[in-house]
């Protein structure tokens, strides 16, 4: 189905542009509904679009040599995914899946490019978010060389924190047990047995679907090896 107008001007990425264009091109975006665990872009494939989450979350995985599901990124609400392919036109390097039903829209990877080239604002944003992803991928590969299990929940946690509007140290919309294991290389109990670990200490507390952090500078201090286990 074709995108409202009004649904393209949430996304940060179209707040820039005129309405005059914004009308025409909403007639080239598409809204698109999958159920949980739905591929929603392939391994491998030229980028024909340019995805923006509108509810739901997705992440970025990648298969190992064995088989296995590795975990690169998650997408969240108003992020878009897929940029790399479109603004280099190679093949996509990951799979993105949906974890919950979701919503997203399409703009098509022509579209986008003119935008880039003719609005300096899209394209500061397409790069800012190009250059967030590589440090997140960077972090991600120095997570993994850490030793111990506990290290890297407690690394993937402090990623994934951020700061509310009352000041609190949240992550918004917790991953699952299952979701961790493959980003970090771990098996789904052995991030059980941590988160365990940590709420019993105090560390970590669960609050709907969000996740209270109630200790960051122990989750800094077990992540850096300053602090036993």
């Amino acid at each position: 189905m074709s995108v409202d107008p009004l649904i393209l001007k949430q996304f940060d990425l179209f707040k820039p542009i005129p309405d005059t264009i914004i009308r025409p091109l909403s007639q080239y975006a598409q809204l698109v509904e999958v159920p949980r665990r739905k591929v929603v872009m392939e391994k491998n494939q030229h980028a024909h679009s340019l995805g923006l989450l509108l509810d739901g979350r997705l992440q970025g995985v990648d298969m190992t040599l064995d088989g296995r599901e590795a975990g690169l990124y998650f997408v969240e609400p108003y992020d878009f995914f897929g940029e790399l392919a479109v603004v280099d036109q190679l093949p996509t390097h990951e799979f993105v899946i949906s974890l919950a039903p979701s919503r997203f829209v399409t703009v098509p990877a022509k579209i986008i490019l003119q935008l880039i080239n003719e609005v300096p604002q899209v394209a500061a944003i397409i790069n800012a978010r190009l250059a967030r992803r590589l440090r997140e991928t960077l972090a991600q590969r120095t997570l993994l060389t850490m030793p111990s299990p506990l290290q890297r929940v407690c690394a993937q946690l402090i990623q994934l924190t951020i700061r509310n509007p009352s000041g609190e140290q949240v992550i918004t919309f917790a991953p699952t047990h299952q979701e961790i294991a493959i980003m970090i290389n771990v098996t789904r109990e052995t991030v059980t047995r941590v988160f365990q670990k940590l709420q019993t200490n105090g560390v970590i507390a669960r609050n709907g679907n969000a996740l209270e952090i109630k200790d960051i500078n122990y989750l800094n201090h077990i992540a850096s090896g300053e602090q036993e286990e």
